[in-house]
C-alpha cells in the first residue's frame, strides 16, 4: 500500500467535524509496546521507524499524551532524507505537521524538545491548569475536563479548525484508550516485532471497555512486511 491509503486518505472526508484519526503502535508479538522499566527504544526496527516518520508527514498533526512526553521526550518532528538517508520524505519546516501533546496538567517542561523550532507545536491543557512556563514556546489550547481526561471532542474540533484534516495519533496507551473508547479512532496501523519481552506496558490501557460483549472488531486491510516486522492495518467496524 502507498503511504497515502495506509493513512485512508481516500477516507478522510467521511468524518464531519473533526480529522480522520489514524492511530499507530509498535508492540512486540506479546502486545508489549514498552519493558517493565519503561524502556521502548527500540522496539521495531528501523525500516518500520522510518516509514513512520512518511506517515506522519501525510497527516496534519502528531498526537501524543503526556505520559509519553514524560516518558521519551520525544521530538515528533518529521525527519528529512537530510537527517537520514533511508527516509523518503523531505518536509520543510513551514510544512511539518502540527505536533500535539494532551497534557491536563501542564506537565510539558520548558526544556521538552517538542518546544524548538523544528515545528509548530500545541499543548493541549485543561482549563484550570498552570501552563504559564509555556507561554511563548507554543500554542496553548485549553479544554474542559471529562472523567477519562480531556475532551477530545473539543480537541479534535479545535485541530480541524486549524486545518487538520488527518490526525496521526501515537499514544501512549492512556491516550489511545480514550480515543479508541470514544469511537475517535478511524484506522489502526500496528507493527509488530518478532520479540517478546513478557512483562511491560500493552497498546492500550484503561478506557471503558470492561466486558467483551463490548470489544471493539476491526476490518483487516493489509498484512505486510516491514524489514523483519509485520505491519497490520485495519479499519475499526462501527
Amino acid at each position: 500500500m502507498e503511504i497515502s491509503e495506509l493513512v485512508g486518505a481516500d477516507e478522510w472526508t467521511t468524518v464531519e467535524g473533526r480529522p480522520y484519526v489514524v492511530y499507530k503502535y509498535a508492540a512486540t508479538l506479546d502486545g508489549r509496546i514498552a519493558a517493565a522499566d519503561s524502556t521502548s527504544q527500540w522496539i521495531t526496527s528501523a525500516e518500520s521507524r522510518a516509514e513512520i516518520h512518511s506517515l506522519r508527514a501525510a497527516c496534519q498533526a502528531t498526537v501524543v499524551g503526556s505520559g509519553t512526553q514524560q516518558a521519551d521526550n520525544p521530538h515528533l518532528a518529521v525527519r528529512s532524507l537530510v537527517d537520514d538517508p533511508k527516509l523518503k520524505v523531505a518536509v520543510p519546516v513551514d510544512e511539518q505537521p502540527w505536533r500535539v501533546i494532551v497534557d491536563s496538567n501542564a506537565r510539558t517542561p520548558a526544556g521538552a524538545r517538542v518546544l524548538d523550532d523544528a515545528a509548530p507545536t500545541i499543548i493541549a491543557v485543561a482549563e484550570d491548569a498552570d501552563a504559564t512556563h509555556l507561554d511563548g514556546a507554543a500554542t496553548v489550547v485549553r479544554l474542559p475536563r471529562t472523567k477519562e481526561g480531556l475532551d477530545l471532542n473539543v480537541l479534535l474540533r479545535e485541530l480541524s479548525s486549524r486545518g487538520v484534516r488527518g490526525m496521526f495519533l501515537e499514544g501512549g496507551p492512556t491516550l489511545a484508550a480514550s480515543f479508541v473508547s470514544a469511537g475517535l479512532v478511524d484506522r489502526v496501523i500496528a507493527y509488530i516485532a518478532p520479540a517478546l519481552l513478557g512483562r511491560g506496558k500493552s497498546a492500550l490501557q484503561g478506557g471503558t471497555i470492561e466486558t467483551i460483549g463490548d470489544i471493539l472488531r476491526c476490518e483487516l486491510l493489509d498484512v505486510a512486511r516491514s524489514g523483519p516486522d509485520i505491519r497490520l492495518t485495519a479499519r475499526p467496524r462501527r
